[in-house]
């Protein structure tokens, strides 16, 4: 009888040993089924082996199971027993046998006759003379399941272990097949130069590659190491083989790097609600999203510990953490978010809600008494006891008993304001002259200090009479004491300010813009850290205003503003915690700065736009962005051959290459206007305004040559497309192009014979292909579903229209016949695509939502190679003449060529024991 995860073949089914694993269960590798027979209601009989190996399951000491329902019973499963004669209503006894119970007082019965390897399990009430009915596969039972527990489980870094004396040594082999886990401890103890660039190189996309295959981790990280400008380390990495994978079919050829910081140590993919705390000696990262989803974090290794869904009513507005009794426990406040009552009009009270924070289960009934929405919540220690300190839109201050949710005495004065606007926003904890004491800060910028034990107020309300004080929200509050003063600190939109809370006056002068703050420790004092919502950190030594650190922009992710700051110290040092609408930051601001070449800087925002343009024997690449600008590059080594081309009102919408006067041009386009550069000095020669009166706002824009004029084609959010004489500045004289919706996504010229036609995506499901100088649809291509992008292949003797369907597949079609030639079900999503005749091959290329790019034989419709993974949504991509692909990802351009690097594949050590 041969073994299998520890349990003898065909004793249980695959699926039952799945569902014990997920349940984080096992059974003893020397497990072995024995004669065992035990009484049963109708005599002795054996225990079937299936029925033993259940039985001899071990779960987690720190675990239990409940029903994964609304009543969440506690199950214990084994717990056998005999079964005694009328549990079962029945004319003829079966061999019944209890497996286990659960907390609604029913057994778990087994007909030990019937017991094979997904035997049925039978509920039964503990007061007998109960029908069985069909019962349940034990498969079903167990994943109808969940486990609970109280003990976060961290994970064993190879740092926990390893003498701090130790120096590691890093090399691209274990860049690549390290367990990250283990890993990213080890990094911050490397001194050496090339080890440290190697670190910053490994944590730039780890939120990336922690959890993907080899493959993926190793495209990942050589690209990451162009453009940290790490050249050789990204062969070496290339060059690293993987077991049953070929080498990489891609090389990166150059890479800018517009947000690469050594400061910024790591990027957790969660946002929302956050707050720090020490768990088990561990730093961590508590963080309640949007989705109501309960995140953990190990700040030591980004491990993600937590992941749990909250089951509320409401929409959640406030978190805080504490232990009780050895147990972690999250506190949210929440408001109505309509469910409650088909007719509730966003008013009604909301709760305060105590969870495991192990596990996300809600500990006894929700609190309620606010009248309004719990907008902050903390915890407070109150003559010995543990209390939760709430506040919201009813202005009013209450308490509660954290361990039994008891209604405490709370205070009978009321925040300032006259509505619930101006309700309590803000709300910290601590004390004053020895006494326990809340401060809350409210929208209109007035702070009260709560005496907690008296319910008293204590002094007057803070508030400033500065005549330039205009947003004056107070979204953050702490209680410090600074050189042996107590000392409030305040923030928000409303500048960071310092208060007396005896005499309710404000000493010194505001600390910072508008933005997020958070009192932290630095070397053993407190500080103060500020972050603009642009992401400009600066720390303040509160004492005598001194900047300490900063003020510096850590670029963590200029396309959100920052809406959530909070600080831990991690291995001895201060890490702040950057939060944006999108990720989380992980900063460290005395990180030490890179060495050699570092990063390529460009763009600071996402690149929407790139063209492939010859000048003057230089191929080039023009890129536009969402920051106003759009950039011109040396193809060969990624230099930029200008300064940047500027003076755009909006993003740019689109760029394009054209002989303009004669010469080599660039075109970049805004909603209202075409510009026209010069790609060599970056000088514009002219500028279309494409309004005129009309309100055609440019969408998208692409130019070519027509009649020997450089003409460009303007789709706009007015429904046509427009054609300008870049010559002249003026309108083309031919006739609009009007389509079927409000607005044009994309048009698109290209020579069919002698003919020139134009392929208009209008966002239904028809292109149409216009003859440019008529105005007539000579074609129209019909689609299943709406089109989202389209591409052209502009040879000269066979052109072709590619349309794309963004959930996955792309059509490719004859232009001058309207012919569907065949589609390509890319079994990914489509987010940008563009296409190219290179060698006589027409060739397709598609970047996927799940940042996969892959190339693809429009002939011939197979892929051409492998995938490349990128770190983030492709946002445009562009083949150049030689076959190599520009693209962009965020605010970064790379060129890659799709054939495996012929550089050496030596993987050189990266640590020891430098200085």
């Amino acid at each position: 009888m041969s073994i299998e995860h520890g349990v003898p073949a065909d004793v249980l089914s695959p699926e039952v040993l799945s569902a014990i694993a997920q349940l984080r269960g096992h059974i003893p590798g020397g497990f072995r089924p024995r004669d065992w027979a035990v009484s049963t209601p109708a005599g002795e009989r054996p225990v079937p082996p299936a029925v033993q190996a259940l039985l001899a399951v071990v779960w987690p000491s720190s675990q239990h199971l409940v029903t994964d329902d609304e009543f969440g019973w506690e199950v214990h499963l084994p717990s056998h027993c005999e079964v005694e004669a009328g549990l079962v209503r029945e004319t003829i006894p079966r061999p019944w046998f209890a497996i286990g119970h659960d907390e609604g007082q029913w057994f778990l019965l087994v007909d030990l006759a019937s017991a094979d390897d997904d035997f049925r399990v039978h509920r039964v009430d503990h007061e007998g003379d109960q029908q069985v009915g069909k019962g349940r596969r034990l498969s079903t039972l167990l994943a109808e399941l969940r486990p609970v527990t109280d003990h976060l489980d961290f994970p064993v870094a190879r740092a926990d272990t390893q003498p701090l004396r130790e120096q590691p040594a890093v090399d691209a082999h274990q860049l690549v097949h390290a367990d990250p886990t283990e890993l990213l401890p080890l990094l911050d103890r490397i001194t050496s130069a090339e080890g440290r660039l190697a670190a910053d190189v490994y944590r730039t996309s780890v939120y990336r590659h922690r959890s993907s295959d080899l493959v993926t981790r190793r495209q990942l990280l050589a690209l990451d190491a162009v453009r940290w400008g790490a050249s050789d380390l990204s062969r070496a990495i290339a060059a690293v083989p993987v077991a049953g994978a070929p080498a990489d079919s891609w090389t990166v050829e150059w890479a800018t790097g517009a947000r690469l910081d050594p400061r910024v140590r790591a990027r957790l993919d969660v946002r929302g609600h956050q707050v720090t705390a020490v768990i088990q000696g561990r730093p961590v990262l508590v963080t309640l999203d949007w989705q109501s989803t309960l995140h953990v974090h190990d700040l030591a290794t980004g491990a993600a510990v937590v992941e749990a869904s909250l089951k509320s009513k409401q929409d959640f507005k406030a978190l805080a953490v504490a232990e009780v009794d050895g147990r972690w426990i999250a506190v949210t406040g929440g408001a109505c978010c309509g469910w409650c009552n088909s007719s509730c009009d966003g008013r009604c009270g909301g709760l305060i809600e105590r969870w495991n924070l192990a596990d996300g289960m809600r500990i006894g009934e929700p609190l309620a008494g606010h009248l309004g929405s719990v907008q902050a919540v903390a915890v407070a220690q109150v003559a010995g006891d543990q209390v939760i300190v709430s506040g919201g839109g009813d202005r009013s201050l209450r308490m509660w008993d954290l361990r039994t949710g008891a209604p405490l005495n709370s205070p009978t004065a009321k925040q300032p304001g006259v509505d619930d606007l101006d309700g309590i926003s803000a709300i910290a904890v601590g004390d004053v002259d020895g006494r326990p004491v809340a401060v809350t800060g409210a929208r209109d910028g007035t702070c009260l200090v709560w005496d907690l034990e008296s319910g008293g107020t204590l002094g007057p309300a803070l508030t400033t009479d500065d005549p330039d004080r205009v947003d004056a929200w107070i979204s953050s509050a702490a209680i410090a004491d600074l050189d042996g003063r107590p000392t409030v600190v305040t923030g928000g939109d409303d500048p960071m300010r310092l208060w007396d809370p005896r005499t309710g006056r404000q000493f010194g002068g505001t600390l910072g813009g508008s933005g997020k703050s958070v009192l932290a420790e630095l070397d053993g004092r407190s500080v103060i850290v500020t972050a603009t919502y642009e992401g400009v950190i600066t720390v303040w030594d509160p004492c005598d205003r001194r900047v300490v650190r900063g003020p510096v922009s850590v670029a963590a992710d200029l396309d959100a503003d920052v809406n959530m700051l909070t600080a831990a110290v991690v291995s001895g040092r201060l890490v702040l915690l950057v939060g944006t609408q999108q990720h989380t930051f992980v900063v460290d601001l005395d990180a030490a700065p890179t060495s050699g070449q570092g990063p390529r800087r460009g763009h600071t925002k996402t690149i929407d736009n790139v063209a492939v343009g010859t000048a003057d024997s230089v191929t080039y690449l023009v890129t536009g962005g969402q920051d106003r600008t759009a950039r011109v590059w040396d193809l060969a080594d990624g230099t930029e051959l200008c300064a940047p081309l500027a003076g755009h009102r909006d993003h740019v919408n689109g760029v394009a290459v054209a002989r303009v006067g004669g010469r080599p041009a660039a075109v970049t386009a805004d909603d209202s206007c075409l510009r026209v550069w010069n790609p060599s000095t970056g000088e514009r020669t002219r500028m279309v305004g494409v309004k005129n009166g009309e309100g055609h706002r440019v969408l998208s824009m692409s130019a070519g040559e027509y009649d020997g004029r450089a003409v460009g084609l303007t789709a706009g959010y007015d429904g046509r497309v427009l054609a300008w004489n870049l010559d002249e500045g003026t309108p083309a004289g031919l006739p609009p192009l009007t389509g079927h919706a409000k607005y044009i996504k994309e048009a698109l010229s290209l020579t069919v014979g002698d003919q020139r036609v134009v392929a208009v995506n209008d966002g239904g499901k028809a292109v149409r292909i216009w003859d440019l100088v008529s105005g007539e649809t000579t074609h129209t291509l019909q689609h299943e579903y709406t089109v989202d992008l389209l591409a052209v292949v502009a040879s000269p003797v066979r052109p072709l229209v590619v349309t794309a369907i963004r959930y996955g597949t792309f059509h490719v079609w004859d232009p001058a016949t309207g012919e569907h030639l065949g589609s390509v079900d890319t079994g990914d999503t489509i987010r940008r695509m563009a296409a190219a005749e290179i060698d006589g091959q027409p060739l397709v290329v598609t970047g996927g939502y799940e940042r996969a790019i892959r190339l693809w034989d429009a002939a011939t419709r197979q892929q051409v190679g492998s995938s490349l993974i990128v770190p983030e949504e492709v946002g445009a991509l562009a083949l150049t003449f030689t076959g190599r692909l520009a693209v962009a990802f965020g605010p970064d351009i790379a060129l890659v060529s799709p054939g495996p690097s012929s550089s050496s594949s030596c993987s050189s050590v990266l640590g020891g024991q430098g200085a």
